[in-house]
């Protein structure tokens, strides 16, 4: 193997990502996989999966597992997009933006380098100083620790008042 070889640039892979939403009010956890585009854009898929927030903690870290991999490359096709557009609010079913931001936390979960080996998970705490709690986990995990820790960093969520 020649030393060119050895240090030539190899394709860029993109760490993975995805957001969750919770909402304790509504009961519900909408899992949204990421696309990238060519300008390195994230946005989310079209396919949104729906968990009742009392799932067990095993399918929650499977449906997070899964939605994790669905990450992949893909150019926006519509540039005009508008908050209405956004794949979340969409699959909630409420009637304003507003709302749904209101009614649900986020917690963004993405890969620590392009490798994925962990995932680092950022729970939004909904802060004016913008604070917010991370904590990460191998990827490989066993799915009942993942959806163990995400449910807890809701938890936290929603005991903090940080305002």
């Amino acid at each position: 193997m020649s030393l060119f070889k050895v240090f030539k640039k190899s394709k860029k892979e993109f760490p993975k990502s995805l957001t969750i939403y919770i909402s304790s009010e509504l009961g519900k956890i909408l899992i949204a996989s990421h696309y990238i585009d060519e300008s390195w854009l994230r946005y989310e898929q079209e396919e949104i999966e729906i968990l009742n927030l009392d799932c067990d903690d095993e399918i929650l870290g499977a449906s997070i597992k899964r939605s994790f991999n669905l990450f992949t490359k893909k150019n926006l096709a519509n540039k005009k997009r508008t908050l209405k557009d956004w794949s979340s609010y969409k699959a909630s079913k409420l009637k304003s933006v507003k709302e749904f931001e209101e009614k649900y936390f986020k917690i963004s979960i993405n890969g620590a380098n392009e490798a994925n080996l962990l995932m680092v998970c950022e729970a939004d705490m909904k802060s004016a100083d913008n604070i917010n709690l991370t904590s990460s986990i191998s990827a490989f995990a066993d799915n009942q620790k993942i959806g163990y820790l995400i449910k807890k960093l809701n938890a936290l969520q929603n005991k903090l008042d940080l305002e």
